[in-house]
């Protein structure tokens, strides 16, 4: 897709990445969390630093935010064989129209270019089908039995070997 771009965000962008967590709050409301907020948007940009993120937005090439997608390329948990996607959150007005797969299949060449990482793990909420065929359809495999993180949310582990 010519007209996406991925760039990372920071906190001096929290309104523009507002916007788009408000148009996921059906995604969110999965979660122990169903409302869009800055606090939990200043949270989720230090999880991902923490942990050696990328946070980056999903841009339409005439600058808006459509998207969120947020990757450890290597090293997820010291382990330099694993790569992990954290998050990604395609806002409500954009999606079906192939961001998702675009952006997850850009995110999967960048960390292909380190050989050390064979897998790309990620999570999944038991609670929301459409994301577990999406991860699917993506060629990600449960790996896992349904487990319940410290937020609450029950989650099952993904995992997409590289060759």
């Amino acid at each position: 897709m010519k007209n996406l771009k991925l760039r990372s965000v920071s906190a001096k962008e929290v309104d523009e990445i507002l916007r788009v967590y408000q148009q996921c709050e059906d995604f969110l409301a999965l979660g122990p969390v169903a409302k869009a907020s800055q606090e939990m948007i200043l949270a989720d940009l230090e999880i991902s630093h923490q942990a050696g993120g990328l946070f980056r937005g999903i841009f339409h090439a005439n600058g808006t935010m459509v998207g969120i997608i947020d990757v450890v390329g290597a090293g997820f948990e010291g382990n330099p064989e694993h790569a992990f996607l954290e998050l990604l959150m395609i806002g409500a007005p954009y999606r079906g129209q192939g961001i998702g797969e675009w952006a997850v299949k850009e995110v999967e060449k960048e960390i292909r270019q380190n050989p050390k990482v064979k897998a790309i793990l990620a999570g999944v909420q038991v609670n929301n089908p459409p994301a577990i065929r999406f991860w699917q359809k993506m060629g990600y495999q449960i790996v896992s039995e349904a487990h319940t993180l410290a937020d609450s949310t029950t989650v099952f582990d993904l995992r997409k070997d590289l060759l």
